[in-house]
């Protein structure tokens, strides 16, 4: 008679797990939908994007055309907002190098650039991993296209999260908002105008083809650990902690300005951090800094961890480390929470305070 009751709770919790296990596949199939379509589907378009700086928002207009998932680029056609680039309380000379920047970035953003699709395989395995996804058929349209919306949710703290508002039909990403742990809006982009029709992608895409000129620095070679061993003259260091979830996705060798720098990018899935690895041009471990950098030379916060100095500051919504050690200038960038980003770095240095 004690069995029946036993039998039913086993049933039920069986039902449950198959129901919110088939949930989620289908949520993850729903991504790789979306991945496949980001590479599939040819479209051209114009997008408002959003992004967060370390001097506030910039707000910028974008032309996108996919062809195929090799010819496919964007590139920003006008400044619709974002923070005063010149000051003039600190001097014509600080004037004058704040407009050079701003002429060098200006050169940099009104230029063709690959635009890929946002997730590769692995990410989305990682993703699964990491993160909890949620599906809802959401309905209202975005440049005239009904859309569900995916929601990206993270499983542990301090993470961020996003929405990811897609076309029904078509599977496109049609707008991105992107939250941080505290649900304060940092990036986004929505379109405001999308065609779908091949031939007005193919249309337009011959004619700017001739002007597209794919940046180096966009196409960074990967690299073996030998070979990044080669460029530093010693073996990369890798930290022996990493934020859960996270896993090495890569090693890229990078040319900045007449030196090599080594790039080991981590992520888990939906968000990287970085560790840049230079033997070249060493700073001093107090500010990291060359001494004629004007405003960009300004204070920063130094901590010490043993004997290091190492210079911690927030360039945007991202946390940053900068420290010399062992011959080697570190560099460490990412969105992730400064108290595990410090982990990070207390575990290279001690890796290299011990050889």
């Amino acid at each position: 008679m004690r069995t029946k009751p036993i039998f039913v709770i086993c049933y039920l919790t069986i039902f449950v797990f198959l129901l919110t296990s088939s949930c989620l596949f289908a949520d993850v199939a729903t991504l790789k939908r979306i991945a496949e379509a980001e590479s599939d589907v040819a479209y051209v378009g114009l997008r408002l994007i959003t992004l967060s700086t370390s001097s506030g928002s910039r707000t910028m207009e974008e032309l996108v055309i996919h062809r195929t998932a090799e010819e496919s680029y964007r590139k920003v056609v006008s400044i619709v907002g974002g923070p005063k680039t010149f000051s003039d309380q600190n001097g014509r000379e600080r004037n004058q190098g704040n407009r050079n920047r701003d002429d060098r970035r200006r050169g940099r953003e009104f230029r063709w650039i690959p635009h890929r699709s946002q997730f590769s395989t692995k990410e989305i395995e990682l993703i699964a991993q990491n993160y909890e996804l949620e599906l809802r058929h959401w309905g209202e349209k975005v440049a005239g296209h009904e859309t569900d919306l995916l929601i990206i949710k993270p499983k542990h703290t301090g993470r961020s999260t996003k929405h990811i508002y897609f076309s029904r039909d078509k599977g496109v990403i049609l707008r991105v908002e992107d939250l941080d742990a505290a649900g304060i809006l940092r990036n986004m982009f929505v379109y405001n105008r999308i065609s779908f029709e091949p031939k007005a992608a193919e249309s337009k895409w011959e004619s700017v083809k001739k002007e597209i000129k794919p940046e180096p620095w966009h196409n960074w070679p990967t690299i073996t650990l030998a070979g990044a061993e080669k460029v530093l003259k010693k073996k990369p260091i890798q930290p022996t902690f990493l934020p859960t979830g996270f896993q090495l996705e890569g090693l890229y060798k990078l040319k900045i300005r007449g030196s090599q720098p080594i790039r080991l990018k981590y992520t888990d899935g939906l968000l990287d951090f970085s560790i840049y690895e230079n033997a070249d041009n060493i700073q001093s471990e107090t500010t990291n800094r060359p001494s004629n950098r004007g405003d960009r030379n300004r204070e920063r916060p130094v901590i010490k961890i043993g004997e290091t100095s190492i210079s911690k500051y927030q360039r945007g919504s991202d946390n940053v480390f900068r420290w010399s050690s062992s011959g080697i200038h570190f560099y460490l960038i990412g969105p992730i929470p400064p108290s595990e980003l410090q982990k990070v770095v207390e575990s290279i240095i001690l890796k290299t305070d011990q050889k």
